[in-house]
Formats: C-alpha cells, sequence, structure tokens
C-alpha cells in the first residue's frame, strides 16, 4: 500500500492527479491530511473528484507562524515516531511525499522511522541558497537524504539529486505533476468565456511568500511597485490570508482598497485561478507553482523574488525581478499594452507526468509482491 501525506493546498492540487492515476490502475493508497493548515481541501477534494482522505495525523490547525508551525511538528513527529502510530499498524511500501513543506519532511521522517521507503515528487529542485527560500531549501535537502526514489522533472533536477546522492534511484517525469492539474483546470466544464475586447484587460497579483510579507520594507517595496502598475492596467490582487492579515497591521488595506485600479480578491478555488491567470495579460507573482503554471500557459511572468529553484519559463515568459526597480519598469513597460489573448495551448505538452509515476509505482510494488 501507498501512503500519501498532504499538508497544504498547493500540495493537493500537485498531487491529485498522481491520486487519480493510482486509483486509474487500482492501486492501493492511503491519502491522508498531516494537520499543518486547516484550509479546507474540500473544493479540492471534490473538484478532482478524489475520495476523502483516510484519516489525520494530527488535529487540522493553522501553522501560520514560526512558533505554530514548530508546535504543530512537535506534536506530529513525537505521535507518529512512536511504534502505537496508525502508521506502524499499517502495511504501507511507499510514503509518497510532495515538495518542500514541513509536511513533507513529517512524512519523510515518520516513514523512515517505521522502514517505510520514501518516493519524493517535485524531488531535485535546487535555488543553492538555504535563505532564498527559507526554510524549503533545507527540507529539500533533507528530504532528498531521506528519500529512497526520486521523482523528477527534468535534466536540472536529475543533475541536482546526482550531486548529492550519485546512485540515487530517479525517474524522470518530464514535467511537473502541476501539467495535469492545469489540464484539469482548462477542461471543459471550467473552461470560462474568452475576453472580448480592449477594456478587459488586467493583470493578477499574488504575493504570499514569508520573506516578503513578513520583511515591512520589501513588502512596502512590492505594493508600491503594484501601485505603479495600476496606473496603466486593471490589477487583480489575489489575497492569501496571511498577506491581508499583513496588510491590515501595516496599514496597506485601506490604501489599496481606495484605488479604483486595484481589485481586491479572496484566495479563490484552484480552478478559478487558473482560469483568471488564463486570460490575464500578465502575472505578478512570488509562488513557484505560479511560475509552473505562466510557463504551460506561456503567460508573461514577473517573480517578485531574488532566486528561483524552478527552470520552467526562464528566460521566456518568466522574468525574476530581484527586486530591481529597473527591471520591474521595464517588464511592465513590455507587457501592458498588448492587446488581450486567451493562453496557449497544452498540446504541445506530451507528458502525462502524473501517470509516469503510478506506471512506476506499480512496478515496484508488483516487484515487492513477486520477491514476497
Amino acid at each position: 500500500m501507498i501512503l500519501i501525506p498532504i499538508g497544504t493546498k498547493a500540495q493537493l492540487i500537485k498531487m491529485a492527479p498522481v491520486i487519480l492515476a493510482l486509483r486509474e490502475r487500482d492501486l492501493p493508497f492511503d491519502f491522508v491530511l498531516t494537520g499543518q493548515h486547516q484550509e479546507t481541501m474540500e473544493d479540492l477534494i471534490n473538484g478532482f473528484g478524489l475520495v476523502a482522505p483516510a484519516y489525520s495525523l494530527a488535529a487540522i490547525d493553522e501553522a501560520d507562524t514560526s512558533v505554530k508551525l514548530a508546535t504543530w511538528l512537535f506534536k506530529i513527529l513525537k505521535r507518529h515516531l512512536r511504534k502505537t502510530s496508525i502508521i506502524a499498524q499499517k502495511e504501507y511500501h511507499f510514503c509518497l511525499v510532495h515538495g518542500d513543506t514541513m509536511s513533507t519532511l513529517a512524512g519523510a521522517l515518520i516513514a523512515k522511522r517505521h522502514g517505510i521507503q520514501v518516493a519524493h515528487v517535485e524531488a531535485g529542485l535546487r535555488s543553492h541558497s538555504i535563505f532564498h527560500p527559507f526554510p524549503e531549501e533545507l527540507t529539500r535537502l533533507m528530504v532528498s537524504r531521506l528519500s529512497s526514489v526520486f521523482y523528477c522533472s527534468g535534466s536540472t533536477a536529475i543533475k541536482n539529486i546526482k550531486r548529492l546522492r550519485n546512485n540515487a534511484d530517479i525517474v524522470d517525469i518530464g514535467q511537473n505533476t502541476l501539467l495535469d492539474s492545469v489540464r484539469f483546470a482548462l477542461s471543459e466544464q471550467f473552461k470560462p468565456p474568452h475576453l472580448s475586447n480592449e477594456n478587459d484587460r488586467y493583470c493578477v497579483v499574488s504575493i504570499h511568500r514569508f520573506e516578503n510579507i513578513s520583511n515591512s520594507k520589501r513588502l512596502r517595496f512590492i505594493l508600491e511597485s503594484i501601485q505603479g502598475f495600476a496606473q496603466t492596467i486593471k490589477v487583480k490582487f489575489v489575497l492569501h490570508a496571511a498577506t491581508r492579515n499583513k496588510l491590515i497591521q501595516g496599514g496597506w488595506l485601506p490604501i489599496l482598497e481606495k484605488d479604483d485600479a486595484i481589485e481586491l480578491l479572496p484566495r479563490m478555488r484552484y480552478f478559478e485561478f487558473i482560469n483568471l491567470i488564463s486570460q490575464a495579460q500578465f502575472l505578478i507573482s512570488d509562488g513557484g507553482s505560479n511560475q509552473e503554471e505562466s510557463s504551460y500557459l506561456d503567460i508573461p511572468c514577473l517573480l517578485m523574488r531574488q532566486k528561483t529553484e524552478r527552470d520552467e519559463g526562464m528566460g521566456t515568459n518568466v522574468l525574476l525581478s530581484e527586486y530591481d526597480p529597473a527591471c520591474i519598469q521595464s517588464f511592465l513597460e513590455s507587457n501592458s499594452e498588448k492587446p488581450p489573448r486567451p493562453a496557449a495551448s497544452l498540446d504541445r505538452f506530451s507528458e502525462q507526468p502524473s501517470k509516469i509515476i503510478a506506471r512506476d509505482l506499480e512496478t515496484r510494488l508488483n516487484n515487492k509482491r513477486t520477491h514476497n
């Protein structure tokens, strides 16, 4: 059986097509929640047509501060590193962890403790800087040490794993599983009407990373840049809960609310967000997943970060701002006046990364049954 611990919505978005592919091949698995975030995942579970989680590893909480995150991690490890853990009572052969969250690390540590092979999805991403981003880069390094199987999306990720583990068991899945998620989100059942005229032009902003919203000076710089963009094009600013809280604390929320060119939107369902950015003039974000989504859709993306661990879109549609005003202004001038257009078709991608993972796991499980 396969254990799939999920702690955040971002993880579930990228793992949903993998879960569907496992179900398609009739492979036994338990999709479980780690309790890291209290944000409901019901919309994603229903939207992707998934089964409900088998159980939770901890009471659902919102680990949205460093102290809360450390407390949650201590509790979950204390409970599930023991032989009395529900995980120890089941016959799991693989633990399929995803990405670089604390849930990824917790899942890998618990699985390793109980003799379960750790298979890492989205393995090999590196920014090569411990502090950009922190603690994600450190988490990636630790999970790479704990993993037995590495599902890598492309040559750069593979090289990064080989530098760390020369004889690593690597499977190249070609693209991130997010490609399958975007495909699903743009299917006929979620497809929106196309924009029709110049007045419909808008850009989308999504800023939520800790290194941006927790640094008042940097947050001010980003928000002032967004205000500058709003003088040229309508801005749809999607607010994560943590971002909204920081805007309230810093006195920014009423300022932005008064700007008629800035529309503040609550964080929306994944399918709605993909359709929103699919017709945007461009995207301003600090999220790695948004970088990937924009590269698949071929939408210009200004990445509000110092470094990125991903190759997708770099040198083509994605520009790393490095918080350089000249770079940001150049991006605005290059992309604000173009006519509206629909996102690029995903037909140019032949890869089906989620199905590659499912086929590989099926082979591994069959091999275990044969040897047993």
